[in-house]
């Protein structure tokens, strides 16, 4: 009878199977199959979580298209290397079940017979499950529908159709056990239940109630409530009116999820990228697929240059086919009709500030709780807001600290995972305004249409170059809390929602650090970063070709022979073809001579690299600061260049979030040298020296060229220190006051030097200088005022000794005079 209706089904598939081809519009991930690691010289099994003829159909479009091999209904025949065979996860006592016993047996009785089980998913449509939806109930796909109802699914949805290959199943772990065929099965039915529910979750996310509802369960949450009864005692006024207001500010809070606007934002979005970016690049997204697929909660936290940042990561998730996140926004964002747009693609909206409106945090508090409860993909920005100098910013941690505490609470076990996600560019759009906003020629404002529309003329009629996503590795949150806070579960079984102890601010700050380290770690070295270095690292912003190919190869090989992790990426030593990519991207200017162009910028354009450079600088800290120790000595006597590098270590960590504890730099240090040596930039003699290149050779020229990299931040250090040994006759200072006369000197600085760089003096440098002293005991602050370790003059003499005779002068010069007091900054730079 079996046999019968096969045999019907093949005569009438045709009849099927052109129709439905025309029709649908399918979607493969994961996108690159080689992920899959399929061995095409073994047989080959696709399981279905469902017996469906029209998911057989995809599937069997979707192998001939991209050259898998065809699945054939099983029937009485196994897999063999020339024909891959189809079958459904059985349920009951169905044919289903007596296939995959056939290939367990034979499995059993011939030890040689391998086949590969393919778990694939085939989703009609996109949809997360509408609670007390019509729409669900007509049109959503469920893993077990009716033929009628499949029908309806398909001619509704077949347009958006995601097609997932997972991960070939431990199929030989599971065949090693011994017991009968049966048990197997069983066995093996139940692996891949668990594989199919999880791909569900991992694809589609969570439930996803109507947003009245929503919102009816944020005011009744039981602390948003008692914020209502508090504040209405306290501003004597009605409760009804409190809770009207809470509503307002749940209103303004809440996403409010629409698969049209998804689809809508979809079609806009891939129009726009390709328009004006050659491509986006990403990587490390099997691990996130693995991650996603363990039933974790995905947290993201990406770094934030761009206003492309907001929908480009959601973007990405959908084309692989993972569930996409809520995301946190500033509600600068929430004017019409980006908001509401912005709103149904699942971004939620936060003021910039809290402070001193208790309902408001208890109402955006349980909106964040609700999400971590439901397992709800979250995305928001560790830093706050849009980086202006292209550099990491200190994180702001009051919306992590929300989420730790939710996820950690005691109501919850489910696992969650941080994912720091990094983001470059070739180029970054707004990056003019940030510099005008850095040398005070622009004041910050919120964004409206009419500078949508402004800016949209501009955006689109130039190419910004590719863009590059690359996924961290996922921090483990409660493995995490285990390592840094063992007693996390006793104290969090403790805590109520408002309250922000000591010990818990601390974790959250320790876990920021790692996230920022995380997305650095990760970073990828692109063309116009490198070319950038190289450029600005020339006194006069100005470079021969010959030389700019060689340096740019060079260092492309330090990148390769120092890697700063091994999720870190670099290109090719080619110099040649680097300029070739980043010329365009950064407008050089070539001026012809008889012995070859010079590249050059104009002085506008050389402040707007600085962002570009800056993006991937961190790459080099350690090559460069190394690199420094010869910028004026022909050679250094290896064991005192580590101890002085070590020293000066943690104030390069700090700023750029390098990723070694300071416990273990020397070890990295020690590898760069060695680097460096494999690469012919050092050599080391037998009594223990290092020695640099020859004056004029190609190893030269890149060995200045790399430690100039740092040289900016190195005069700062100095300058902080040389400032602070300056008071140590009576031993405290003024921080704030300090704090101003590192800003000024560094502004006179560069003013002195020509340097058109605003962000060479910004302000929240010379802060995080003072807090890693602070840190490393150097410093020791009481209330407002710093008290100095006598120490801190050691650290200045090394950072000094690694600049010029003439900076050394300026500023030793700066820190006599009388004239550094408070007063606002000149904007002769500009």
């Amino acid at each position: 009878m079996t046999r019968l209706l096969v045999r019907l089904l093949l005569i009438f598939m045709p009849l099927v199977r052109w129709p439905l081809r025309a029709w649908i519009r399918t979607k493969v991930t994961p996108t690159d199959l080689d992920e899959l690691d399929l061995d095409l010289d073994k047989p080959v099994c696709y399981v279905l979580p469902a017996a469906s003829v029209l998911d057989w159909l995809a599937l069997e479009a979707v192998c001939v298209a991209r050259g898998l091999p065809r699945p054939y209904l099983a029937g009485n025949r196994p897999p063999t290397v020339r024909r891959a065979v189809v079958l459904a996860v059985p349920v009951g006592r169905s044919r289903h079940r007596t296939e995959l016993q056939r290939i367990v047996t034979r499995t059993l009785h011939d030890h040689s017979f391998d086949v590969q089980m393919v778990p694939v998913s085939v989703f009609w449509g996109r949809n997360p499950v509408q609670e007390t939806s019509i729409t669900r109930i007509l049109f959503a796909d469920s893993d077990r529908s009716s033929r009628l109802r499949k029908l309806l699914i398909v001619a509704i949805n077949g347009r958006n159709t995601l097609v997932h290959f997972g991960q070939p199943v431990d199929y030989h772990t599971v065949m090693g056990q011994p017991a009968t065929p049966g048990v197997l099965v069983r066995k093996l039915v139940r692996v891949l239940r668990v594989h199919f529910r999880r791909q569900r979750a991992a694809t589609l996310g969570p439930g996803v109630s109507r947003r009245s509802q929503l919102i009816d369960t944020l005011i009744a949450d039981p602390e948003v409530a008692h914020a209502i009864t508090e504040g209405a005692r306290r501003e004597k006024k009605n409760v009804a009116v409190l809770r009207a207001r809470a509503r307002e500010y749940a209103d303004e809070i809440a996403a409010d999820h629409s698969n049209i606007a998804i689809g809508f934002m979809l079609r806009v979005l891939t129009w726009l990228w390709n328009r004006i970016y050659d491509g986006i690049d990403v990587k490390h997204l099997p691990r996130l697929r693995s991650a996603a697929h363990d039933n974790r909660e995905i947290i993201y936290l990406p770094s934030h240059r761009s206003h492309m940042d907001y929908l480009l990561l959601s973007y990405i998730l959908y084309q692989e086919g993972l569930a996409l996140p809520q995301i946190a926004a500033g509600v600068n964002l929430n004017f019409w009709p980006v908001g509401g747009l912005l709103r149904r693609c699942g971004a939620f909206y936060l003021r910039r500030s809290f402070k001193g409106d208790r309902l408001y945090t208890a109402v955006f508090r349980a909106y964040v709780e609700t999400l971590v409860a439901r397992g709800q993909p979250m995305k928001f920005y560790p830093e706050g807001g849009r980086s202006r100098t292209g550099r990491l910013l200190v994180p702001k941690t009051g919306m992590l600290q929300m989420t730790v505490a939710s996820a950690l609470s005691a109501s919850r076990d489910a696992p969650v995972s941080v994912v720091p996600v990094y983001i470059g560019y070739d180029r970054v759009m707004e990056v003019k305004g940030y510099f005008d906003e850095l040398s005070g020629t622009r004041v910050k404002k919120g964004e409206t249409m009419g500078d949508l529309v402004r800016g949209s003329t501009k955006v689109l009629s130039r190419k910004y170059g590719r863009v590059f996503v690359s996924f961290g590795e996922p921090i483990e949150l409660q493995a995490f809390a285990d390592k840094h806070l063992p007693d996390w579960r006793a104290r969090m079984a403790d805590l109520s929602l408002d309250a922000r102890p000591k010990w818990l601010q601390g974790f959250v700050d320790t876990l920021a650090t790692e996230v920022m380290c995380g997305i650095n770690a990760t970073a990828t070295l692109n063309a116009t970063g490198l070319a950038s270095l190289v450029l600005l690292a020339a006194p006069q912003k100005s470079v021969a070709e010959d030389e700019m190919v060689r340096t740019l190869g060079l260092l492309a090989e330090v990148a390769r022979a120092c890697p700063y992790s091994k999720d870190a990426s670099a290109p090719e030593p080619d110099g040649a073809a680097i300029l070739a990519e980043a010329e365009p991207l950064m407008r050089l200017i070539r001026a012809p001579h008889a012995w070859g162009d010079i590249l050059t910028v104009d002085s506008r354009q050389s402040v707007l690299l600085t962002y570009t450079r800056n993006n991937v600088m961190h790459l080099f800290a350690l090559p460069s600061l190394i690199a420094n120790f010869f910028a004026h000595f022909e050679q250094r006597n290896e064991k005192a260049l580590l101890a002085d590098a070590v020293e000066l270590y943690p104030l390069l960590a700090s700023e750029l979030f390098l990723r070694w504890p300071v416990d273990d730099c020397r070890d990295a240090l020690v590898e760069t040298v060695n680097g460096l040596i494999s690469c012919g930039l050092l050599t080391r003699t037998e009594k223990g020296t290092l020695k640099r290149p020859k004056a004029g050779s190609d190893g030269f020229a890149a060995l200045n060229s790399l430690a100039r990299i740092m040289r900016e931040s190195l005069e700062r250090y100095a300058m902080t220190a040389t400032l602070l040994s300056h008071n140590l006759d009576t031993g405290t200072v003024e921080r704030a006051r300090f704090e101003r006369q590192c800003q000024l000197m560094a502004e006179r600085m560069a003013l002195l030097t020509g340097r058109n760089s605003p962000e060479f003096f910004d302000a929240r440098l010379f802060r995080n200088h003072v807090e890693t002293l602070v840190r490393v005991g150097l410093l020791r602050r009481e209330g407002s005022t710093l008290h100095i370790d006598a120490e801190l003059r050691h650290l200045a003499e090394h950072a000094l000794r690694l600049l010029g005779s003439d900076i050394r002068q300026s500023i030793a010069h700066l820190t006599s005079l009388s004239r550094l007091e408070d007063g606002a900054p000149s904007n002769a730079l500009t």
